[in-house]
């Protein structure tokens, strides 16, 4: 007899990082609401890693360890084709929720017709480099104030901040060609078909070392100020701004940054 389909599945890229790992998926196993899946998929090899799946993944989660060069589009991608919840939730490797988040989340998820839907959520900055990666600081973020429609401009919304109703990603992808911002591209593909809608009480955290260089993905040198001005060109092209205010707001972004393009352009 085939199980039936989890409430959510959770997508979890991760890469030789046993120990914030470890962080991540304990803080799914603490959930309060169990109605889910985990769908983990890693890009290298090391000995930490499957240990931990092991330790903390259930019957029901999925460790996949792929082939290729590492990223983690290319681990989203394939863990989304396995998935079978009504609902999707992505969970960076060096990220939490809170053990009320998935909670909150299907009960909202189950009123009314929303397809995406976002919430706030918590930035706390830590020290890698000392054992048990101690916190330095936290601090909350208020993005459900904000427009959706700013989306088309720049990025608000963190990547776990986010909840999809399965159907609305069919046939969209992470482009593993980017080296910057593919979470936004995969976005705005979704924004072309429904708009995040915003709820409140979640418990989505974000943490951040700022104090070990290279330790964090926005450090690399893939992506540099001028890279990520190329993601942002490529971007916007292949997703055009809905309306003419956007458009302009687009060309007055770029302009800032010496790049002066026609506003039909956008």
């Amino acid at each position: 007899m085939t199980p039936p389909n989890p409430f959510f599945s959770v997508v979890m890229a991760t890469h030789a990082r046993p120990e914030l790992l470890r962080r991540a998926l304990q803080s799914l196993r603490d959930q309060t609401f169990e109605d889910f899946e985990v769908l983990l998929v890693a890009d290298a090899w090391d000995p930490g890693t499957p240990a931990v799946a092991a330790e903390l993944m259930r019957p029901q989660d999925t460790f996949v360890k792929r082939a290729g060069g590492p990223g983690p589009a290319e681990s989203r991608n394939l863990a989304l084709k396995s998935a079978r919840g009504d609902w999707v939730v992505f969970l960076d490797d060096d990220d939490t929720f809170r053990p009320h988040h998935l909670a909150v989340l299907h009960e909202r998820a189950r009123q009314g017709d929303a397809q995406v839907l976002f919430t706030d959520c918590e930035v706390v900055t830590e020290d890698r480099s000392k054992p048990g990666v101690p916190p330095l600081s936290g601090q909350a973020l208020a993005i459900t104030g904000n427009d959706p429609a700013a989306l088309w401009v720049k990025n608000f919304i963190p990547n776990h901040c986010l909840a999809y109703r399965r159907p609305v990603l069919d046939g969209l992808a992470f482009d593993d060609h980017l080296a910057s911002l593919e979470d936004w591209d995969f976005l705005l593909g979704v924004c072309a078909r429904a708009t995040p809608v915003p709820f409140t009480g979640g418990g989505v955290v974000m943490h951040k070392d700022y104090v070990n260089p290279g330790m964090r993905r926005g450090t690399q040198e893939t992506s540099s100020n001028n890279v990520v001005v190329l993601d942002f060109l490529h971007i916007y092209r292949r997703w055009p701004a809905p309306t003419p205010e956007l458009k302009a707001a687009r060309k007055n972004l770029l302009k800032g940054v010496g790049l002066d393009f026609p506003v039909e352009w956008f």
